[in-house]
């Protein structure tokens, strides 16, 4: 039986900018969560929606926000 797990998007958005990098994949983010590829192309796309990423090619993310810099 396979058990769901709600995130909310604004924590996976910060997930995001706190690995760093400019741009992200589906395979990045799977790997972050530990969930399918395809669950991560989803999640992904829906983030895009709400501005946090923007599609930059087939496989990759331009990340739209920054995490803040460490004081």
């Amino acid at each position: 039986m396979s058990e769901k797990v709600l995130v909310s998007l604004e924590f996976i958005a910060s997930l995001v900018t706190s690995m760093g990098k400019n741009y992200v994949t589906p395979r990045d983010l799977s790997r972050v969560l530990g969930v399918s590829t395809r669950s991560a192309g989803r999640i992904l796309r829906a983030l895009e929606t709400r501005g946090y990423v923007e599609r930059y090619s087939n496989r990759a993310y331009r990340v739209m926000m920054r995490a803040p810099a460490p004081s």
